[in-house]
């Protein structure tokens, strides 16, 4: 761990403080506060149920870890890989985290990346995953956050065309949601990954937004799930929706909406007080979505 950190230059690697723990009966390890600025990485078998039950918007200053299932932003990163290992296939999470105020520094979010497939290829084989022999690419670099991105995560009073992200075809129906004195708009993932993408519908004052309104109105967000994330909630029944669980092109999809929670605004909820107009709206965001990517869904 301690030539990796310093490989991957994300400061310098401490004992003093640090704690390992590892866990032999099963693919789990986490190693906490291992350098100077707290860093902490994790491996440990990722639970079905949180992954198909749960969502938060991603963060502004999200990028993918190019042609893998996974993140990373400026202080934390995920990857979610297989693991067979006797005749049992599992999904491992794979985190890294820093303790860093540093929003849009690319160097560091490359190291954090290179660092996070690093040690999942360690510990695929080291857990004696069957994957292991074909290792993970290490990224040689990642896309830039949109200069959006990096405008919403500081407290600046900038201004930006609301016609930022999604589609055309989804602000065709988004007027359903307005009133005399209000602006309906869309917007979407910064950079869409091989996880997740969304539609980010929201509400404000005129043609042009600011950064509150942005971050505080938001009305309903339209949600493509891809990958792991599709695969569970096509496999659990609690979380299954027949028909907005589909295979495109063999690989999983799954079209969701959510709104603010009636009880805390802070939270996204499935459950919508408006089921019927709400589906409605699902099913053309589907609809549309699926057109997109030549996956027609059945009538």
């Amino acid at each position: 761990m301690v030539d990796l950190i310093q490989i991957a230059g994300l400061g310098e690697p401490r004992a003093e403080g640090a704690s390992v723990e590892i866990e032999n009966d099963r693919p789990s390890f986490d190693c906490n506060q291992i350098g100077g600025d707290e860093l902490g990485v994790g491996n440990y078998p990722a639970e079905a149920g949180y992954m198909a039950s749960g969502y938060s918007p991603p963060g502004p200053l999200l990028v993918p870890i190019s042609g893998l299932p996974g993140f990373v932003m400026h202080d934390h990163g995920r990857l979610y890989v297989s693991c067979t290992r006797d005749s049992k296939k599992i999904t491992l999470k794979n985190s890294i985290s820093i303790d860093s105020t540093e929003l849009d520094n690319p160097e560091e979010r490359l190291a954090m990346a290179r660092l996070l497939v690093d040690t999942t290829n360690k510990a695929r084989a080291r857990f004696g995953c069957a994957e292991s022999a074909n290792a993970l690419p290490l990224p040689s670099e990642l896309p830039d956050i949109p200069d959006f991105g990096v405008d919403r995560a500081k407290p600046v009073s900038e201004k930006w065309d609301s016609d930022t992200a999604c589609p055309p075809e989804m602000r065709s129906f988004l007027p359903f949601y307005g009133s005399a004195d209000k602006k309906v708009w869309a917007m979407g993932t910064p950079l869409p990954s091989k996880l997740i993408s969304v539609c980010d519908v929201r509400v404000g004052e005129g043609d042009y937004l600011t950064v509150d309104e942005i971050s505080g109105r938001p009305k309903v967000a339209f949600v493509i799930y891809k990958g792991i994330f599709a695969k569970m909630r096509h496999e659990l029944p609690e979380y299954s929706r027949s028909e907005y669980d589909v295979m495109c092109h063999g690989k999983p999809v799954s079209y969701r909406i959510y709104a603010p929670s009636e009880d805390d605004s802070s939270r996204w909820s499935e459950q919508l007080s408006d089921k019927h107009a709400n589906n409605v709206l699902l099913d053309h965001f589907a609809r549309a979505a699926a057109e997109r990517a030549e996956c027609p869904l059945p009538e």
